[in-house]
């Protein structure tokens, strides 16, 4: 070839070569840069800390126990006491179990409160006190229980023996003026006493009274309940007028709208109701807004005690059933509910069933009983999507119960413990108590500690064998992208060692150029 073309060639030789020096040293850098990689890798696989798992040892101990009467004391923390100026030589943290009556606060989803008119009749009890007052006297007679009463006379050897036996007993007795004290016989011969002030304010169904009296002999209380109805009548007129559960009666009027649909309502579901006539037929509204009807032959029964009365009632737009279940205005003469609602507002002062105005509402499921408010209930029906479907989808109801929960009962308290040789405790003896009691030991296990132990280990474990597999496919990886780099630089060097035997036979051609072209002379 020319000598012109043998140097181009060797200068695009040259170049070729420079390119495969440039990109072996780019994938001598690349492998480096792996090589940190994996290092790097390597360092996190021996900074990974391998998971232990649990050992029950780990969770044993020593118990004490001892029994305390019915109950089963369990010892959970003996913490030695040094230079203790009594002597006691530890203070002991020690617990049972009992059931403590608490109230419950519950969410119900969707209860599907159903809201409509309540229509109830009640029976209204005898009343229990009558009093005649003598028109030219004015003295006023009290009748109890059908018996009537007189002045307590200390001059009656038997009314004084029964009287000062229980003023030993009752201090509300003891206090009293004898003079203000009532006395009557019942029809088993038992000789009872009530204050004067306390019968008057049960005939005005203001408020009950104390009867006192011995029964076998022994001391005995029991309550005279408000009249239901109280009767007045105006001296001048001689027109009655009544009070019935402390609500003023009146006679009843057609031409009040709201009275009168409340009637028809009631004679709706009690036909018992429209027999009566109305020109003999009293009505009052009490604080719920409920609507009642009551006969005055009826009333008339009950103020002498001759008969109880059946009084018809109609509350409209309240809440009538959850679900399925009806459901009923809290009753707090029933001493059951009484004990639950005082319960729940002991243990749930700042809730609104505590700040309640409206009446309270309760219902029995699967045998317990439930307690909720007016204005919880409305808000859950008022709070249905569709008006058309109010029982659907309604907010959630907060409700309430009261019942026996199994409570923690914890106490810390110095003791005398006796040790044997083995460093067991075998007695104790608490501060303020002279009771020696001997302590059953056994070895216990904390399931749950250990469970929660165990837990944590397992998913420390899937952890550690998630971050080997990270490193294990990081590692892999680096691997193969480093083979891929070495495979290609053992092309370029079998190209380098192409290219510099080539670069040598165009460099000899061109020194053969040279020669015969410059050398004229031998």
């Amino acid at each position: 070839m020319g000598m012109a073309a043998s140097q181009a060639r060797y200068l695009g030789l040259t170049a070729r070569k420079t390119n495969v020096e440039y990109e072996g040293q780019q994938i001598n850098q690349a492998r480096t840069a792996l090589a940190n990689q994996s290092a790097n890798t390597f360092n996190d696989l021996l900074a990974l800390e391998v998971p232990v798992a649990p050992s029950t040892q780990d969770y044993t101990t020593t118990q004490y126990s001892y029994q305390d009467g019915t109950v089963s004391e369990t010892i959970s923390n003996m913490e030695p006491l040094a230079n203790d100026p009594d002597g006691y030589n530890y203070l002991v943290t020690h617990y049972h179990y009992a059931d403590i009556y608490t109230g419950i606060e519950n969410v119900k989803r969707n209860p599907q409160v159903y809201v409509s008119d309540r229509i109830e009749t009640e029976e209204v009890a005898k009343n229990k006190v009558q009093t005649t007052t003598d028109p030219v006297t004015g003295e006023v007679t009290y009748t109890v229980n059908n018996q009537e009463c007189s002045a307590y006379d200390e001059t009656d050897e038997a009314q004084k023996a029964a009287y000062d036996e229980l003023i030993n007993s009752y201090d509300a007795l003891k206090t009293a003026d004898p003079a203000s004290v009532l006395t009557y016989t019942d029809s088993s011969g038992r000789i009872h006493f009530m204050l004067q002030d306390e019968v008057e304010a049960v005939s005005k169904g203001t408020a009950d009274a104390s009867d006192y009296y011995l029964k076998s002999s022994k001391p005995t209380r029991d309550v005279v309940p408000a009249n239901p109805i109280a009767k007045t009548t105006d001296p001048a007129t001689g027109e009655s007028s009544y009070t019935v559960n402390g609500f003023t009666c009146q006679k009843y009027d057609e031409n009040n709208a709201a009275i009168k649909a409340a009637y028809d309502k009631a004679v709706a579901e009690n036909p018992a109701l429209g027999k009566i006539d109305t020109n003999d037929l009293y009505t009052y509204i009490d604080s719920n807004n409920t609507v009642h009807f009551i006969s005055q032959q009826s009333i008339e029964d009950v103020t002498t005690g001759a008969a109880a009365a059946v009084n018809y009632n109609v509350t409209s737009n309240v809440p009538v059933s959850i679900g399925n279940i009806d459901i009923t205005v809290y009753n707090p003469t029933d001493k059951e509910q009484l004990a639950a609602y005082e319960q729940i507002l002991k243990d749930w002062p700042n809730s609104t069933f505590s700040a309640s105005d409206g009446p309270i509402y309760t219902w029995i499921s699967n045998g317990q009983r439930y307690f909720a408010c007016h204005e919880d209930l409305m808000a859950s029906w008022e709070s249905a999507p569709n008006p058309e479907l109010p029982t659907e989808n309604q907010n959630s109801l907060k409700y309430y119960a009261a019942q026996d929960v199994s409570t923690k009962i914890e106490v810390t308290e110095r003791a005398l413990v006796d040790l044997n040789n083995e460093g067991r405790a075998e007695t104790i003896r608490y501060e303020d108590s002279s009771v020696v009691r001997a302590l059953n030991s056994e070895t216990v296990t904390d399931e749950a500690a250990y469970n929660d132990a165990m837990n944590q280990y397992n998913y420390a474990q899937t952890v550690y064998e998630k971050k080997i597999q990270d490193i294990n496919a990081k590692t892999k990886k680096i691997q193969e992208q480093d083979r891929t780099l070495e495979l290609r630089l053992k092309q370029l060097d079998t190209e380098q060692e192409a290219l510099q035997t080539e670069m040598e036979a165009v460099k000899k051609v061109i020194d053969k150029n040279i020669e015969s072209t410059f050398k004229t002379f031998e």
